[in-house]
């Protein structure tokens, strides 16, 4: 009924009326008043309240400075009992979670109470608990004023990961609009470290869609390698990864690194976070379980790739930093892993096993025997190459392929054996069509 009118947001039967100034404000007032008037649409007049300065609408106050969690709710976390059971704690966290993208540092105190509504953990109220009850109860009524969303002014999203969990916060000329958290699941947390950073980057993309779709948008991290990512084509990536690419051809996005120490906000979110319900992130999960199937090897190979891989000192050293983060310089890299340097934005780590995109890295003790197979037909050097590079990978491997084929005693002999014969060249016609000659093919 409504619909057209500037100013004017109506949800259910709240009508809201907003302006810049009074003059405004009245001009979109009457406008409402006389669309009314032309519907018959009757008003209760001890329920409207006009040329206000902040109002509560819609569970939040609305204030000149910004936007703030509405008062009564606050009054009534603060005015909560202690809890005595399980449900009584859920109720408390169900409430505390309305005030989740006004607090940016709210899970660490939580911590306590959200242990006790797990379905392994025995009732107990003990102190650690009633210290952060009542903590809770002070923290919500010092929540920050978030900046109303300006449809006209450009946006950035700030993301950080921790080991445990992701953190989010969307901002505009460098005041937060809302904050966003929420804990790692068992299998993310075994990701790499540039995984779990680029899945901070879908959880913010995912968590204000509404204020990023159809703008472009900076994005700040404090994990540099994702710079490069974005700037990859698709298929240079790690599979991993590449789903979670996917996610954002529907943005236009500037990814943009940051130094962690400039980071304050998003890196608290990511180790304070939220125990949300799961969202669905786990896509790229299913996909990538499948990718033991695509390797050819039986599963008894495959078992003595994982133990090999456990068992490479090298490689180990490797996993660390790809699980979680490599140094700033190469020479603060342990000299084992040196020659990976390179592809540090390419390798990810998962099924007990090592890759560079959807390549496997060898274990050293395997290589030979890598090797072997690999010529095992007998192909020259560009085959053998090309066959190897399919799905295997280590620093070298090409120069040692070559140094393999050109050792090859039975290579070496047939290669002799089937020598070029040199031109035989004829003699010279003193005229056109002297000499005729003619070949089946």
């Amino acid at each position: 009924m409504l619909e057209g009118l500037d100013g004017v947001e109506c949800i259910a039967d709240d009508i809201l009326v907003w302006g810049e100034d009074t003059r405004q404000h009245n001009q979109r007032l009457r406008a409402v008043l006389d669309r009314c008037r032309e519907r018959n649409l009757k008003l209760n007049r001890e329920k409207c309240k006009t040329q206000r300065t902040q109002l509560t609408y819609v569970g939040h106050l609305l204030t000149a400075d910004g936007l703030q969690p509405d008062t009564e709710k606050v009054r009534a976390i603060q005015q909560m009992p202690e809890p005595v059971d399980k449900s009584g704690v859920m109720r408390f966290m169900g409430m505390v979670q309305y005030l989740a993208k006004f607090i940016p540092n709210l899970s660490e105190i939580s911590a306590p109470l959200r242990s006790l509504v797990e379905s392994k953990t025995q009732w107990h109220w003990e102190e650690p608990q009633k210290e952060s009850f009542r903590q809770l109860k002070s923290l919500v009524a010092s929540t920050p004023v978030l900046r109303y969303y300006d449809v006209n002014s450009p946006v950035t999203l700030s993301v950080d990961a921790s080991s445990q969990g992701l953190g989010a916060v969307i901002m505009q000329e460098q005041q937060p609009i809302a904050y966003a958290s929420r804990a790692l699941t068992s299998t993310q947390q075994r990701y790499a470290q540039i995984e779990k950073e680029l899945l901070a980057v879908v959880y913010g993309c995912n968590k204000f869609h509404q204020y990023i779709y159809g703008q472009t948008i900076k994005v700040e991290t404090d994990h540099k390698p994702l710079e490069a990512i974005f700037r990859k084509p698709l298929h240079q990536t790690p599979l991993r990864l590449q789903r979670m690419l996917l996610q954002f051809q529907r943005y236009s996005m500037e990814v943009v690194y940051k130094p962690g120490k400039e980071m304050y906000l998003p890196d608290t979110l990511s180790r304070a976070y939220l125990n949300e319900e799961k969202e669905d992130l786990l896509d790229e999960e299913l996909e990538v379980s499948l990718l033991d199937l695509d390797l050819p090897v039986s599963p008894a190979k495959l078992k003595e790739f994982q133990d090999a891989t456990e068992q490479d000192t090298a490689l180990q050293h490797l996993k660390t930093v790809v699980l979680h983060g490599w140094p700033d310089r190469k020479n603060q890299v342990h000299p084992d892993i040196r020659e990976f340097w390179s592809y540090q934005n390419e390798l990810t780590y998962m099924h007990q096993l090592l890759f560079r995109n959807l390549k496997l890295i060898v274990p050293k003790v395997l290589r030979d025997e890598m090797l072997k197979r690999i010529h095992q037909a007998h192909l020259e050097i560009v085959k053998c190459k090309q066959r190897a590079r399919e799905i295997l990978f280590w620093p070298g491997m090409g120069t040692e392929i070559e140094e393999m084929v050109s050792k090859c005693p039975t290579c070496n002999e047939n290669r002799n054996s089937n020598a070029k014969q040199p031109l035989i060249p004829h003699e010279i016609p003193d005229r056109p069509w002297a000499k005729i000659a003619v070949d089946l093919f």
